[in-house]
């Protein structure tokens, strides 16, 4: 029998965190149309938050690669991993001009005066941590398939009520634009790209060695400040 890939295992590991994680209640409430507006002004302006410290972490992870100088490059692993963090930070450059156009056309939001949660400082601690020095790429690769992973399924789930979306709802910026831009085609492939990469640079780490029981250890991380990132609401 073939080795389990470590995309496989870690999903396999903990169903139950990652249900909660990417099924949870704001989501549903924002998939249907009936989030409360401050509720989505505190989720942006955290997101908008995490991104900077999502933007250091691809930085440390693309200094920690070997890029090979050769033409036939684009097929070795090296580059396609360096690709990848490249391709990450030219989609959270995007995201982070989408979040602040978002605030400004639609809460007039003036910049200053926001502080990361305890929630998104669980983040940025985990990214500070799977980018140190200390750590491997695999690791860090772990840390990012999982964020993004979450991220996938959880927007896939709020898109799921869409059928439950009033006529009159259906222009809100939530549809427009923040629940396509983690459902489309694109950035599923990227996610998949990252999973794909992960298994490669895993496939000859033996299951519960050092280095797999950390990737563990940081998907069960990345499991919990993904559940608590999203704001509470009420749960009927």
């Amino acid at each position: 029998m073939a080795p389990k890939k470590l995309t496989e295992h870690l999903l396999a590991h903990s169903p139950d965190a990652f249900t909660s994680a990417t099924r949870h209640p704001w989501l549903r409430l924002a998939g249907t149309s009936q989030l409360p507006t401050d509720s989505l002004l505190a989720w942006l302006t955290q997101d908008r938050l995490y991104i900077f410290s999502y933007i250091p972490f691809m930085g440390n992870m693309l200094s920690k690669t070997s890029i090979p100088t050769t033409s036939s490059r684009i097929k070795c692993l090296e580059w396609r991993v360096a690709d990848c963090f490249i391709n990450a930070l030219t989609n959270v450059r995007r995201e982070l001009g989408m979040f602040e156009d978002i605030l400004r056309e639609h809460f007039e939001w003036k910049e200053g005066g926001e502080t990361a949660t305890k929630e998104t400082r669980a983040y940025q601690d985990m990214f500070a941590g799977a980018g140190a020095p200390s750590q491997s790429i695999l690791v860090g690769m772990t840390a990012l398939w999982a964020t993004e992973k979450c991220y996938l399924e959880a927007w896939k789930y709020a898109l799921g009520f869409k059928e439950e979306v009033p006529e009159e709802k259906k222009s809100h910026v939530l549809h427009t634009t923040l629940i396509p831009n983690w459902t489309c085609d694109e950035f599923e492939e990227f996610v998949i790209c990252i999973g794909d990469l992960l298994d490669e640079l895993a496939d000859d780490i033996p299951e519960g060695s050092r280095e797999w029981v950390k990737c563990e250890e940081v998907w069960q991380q990345v499991l919990w400040a993904e559940e608590n990132f999203w704001p509470k609401v009420s749960n009927t």
